[in-house]
């Protein structure tokens, strides 16, 4: 393509913004709007995903021996535990290293706890953490497969939620990210039709005298997408003070799930700055599209 083309394409798509400030106004805060509420829901569903890989990475099974196995056969339920590949970690505790333990969660009964000493009631255990929570039933099936095995725990019914939620707001996110997308592509498409309906004559003339559709289309579609572009960039600020202050307002104020913590920004806001773009560049151009393609039948 030539450079005079070029300049022509970008000095008509300027002329028509501002020809038409106001719509080309209404455009950039109606995608502003739309992306200001897409990157709240996607900054909750990228949090709740962080929040939920942390959860995850903590996550352990606790697989409990019968009382009174012998060292040979604590030793092959160790050995058999390892050798699973869905295990990353497996790491013994004793009855003394429970009792321990359950004195630090409960400091106000530690002088109860201290009485059970000479008479430990608890059974000894292998903590067992897997690389993947997704694994976590399958490894507590296996586990229950072993000789010397009493039973597992692994907070079944608190896991199962915890995957449930992340599906759930996933799936919300793409709702979401669907019914805004039509809304933008929806005030674009009619803030240029208005700009392709005044010109409707000169798009006439310029398909006779041999002018191809993409010669005529492309104007257009600059101008949806700087106005796509400039309400994502718009969108991208306010996210951005949005979320540092949340993070400022929140930081060390309010404890999370198993000491899980917020997204940091270096995390978020790189993704949705790129997401919002690539909206606006999208949305803009789609919109164009549409709005003047009725006009080229002529």
């Amino acid at each position: 393509m030539k450079i005079h083309a070029i300049k022509y394409f970008i000095r008509d798509s300027a002329k028509s913004i501002k020809r038409n400030s106001l719509m080309s106004i209404a455009s950039i805060f109606s995608v502003i709007a739309a992306l200001v509420i897409l990157g709240i829901f996607l900054v909750i569903a990228m949090n709740i995903r962080h929040i939920t890989s942390d959860i995850e990475s903590k996550l352990e099974l606790k697989v409990f021996l019968e009382k009174g196995v012998t060292e040979a056969t604590r030793t092959n339920v160790e050995d058999l535990l390892k050798a699973n590949s869905q295990i990353s970690e497996v790491v013994f505790e004793s009855k003394d290293d429970a009792l321990n333990n359950m004195s630090d969660n409960l400091e106000g009964y530690s002088g109860i706890l201290q009485g059970l000493k000479d008479d430990n009631p608890l059974p000894e255990s292998f903590v067992v953490k897997v690389k993947d929570s997704g694994n976590i039933k399958a490894v507590n099936d296996y586990a229950l497969t072993i000789d010397g095995v009493d039973y597992v725990n692994y907070g079944k019914t608190y896991v199962d939620a915890l995957m449930k939620f992340n599906e759930f707001t996933n799936m919300l996110s793409v709702v979401v990210l669907v019914i805004l997308t039509t809304i933008s592509i929806f005030i674009i498409y009619n803030t240029i039709k208005l700009t392709v309906f005044s010109r409707r004559k000169e798009i006439s003339i310029m398909k006779y005298v041999g002018a191809t559709n993409w010669y005529i289309r492309i104007p257009f579609i600059i101008e949806g997408s700087v106005l796509g572009i400039t309400g994502a960039l718009l969108a991208v600020l306010v996210v951005r003070n949005v979320y540092y202050y949340m993070l400022g307002a929140f930081s060390g104020n309010t404890p999370l799930l198993m000491g899980a913590t917020f997204a940091p920004a270096s995390a978020v806001l790189p993704t949705i700055t790129l997401y919002f773009i690539i909206y606006g560049v999208v949305v803009g151009s789609v919109g164009s599209l549409f709005s003047i393609r009725r006009f080229l039948d002529v």
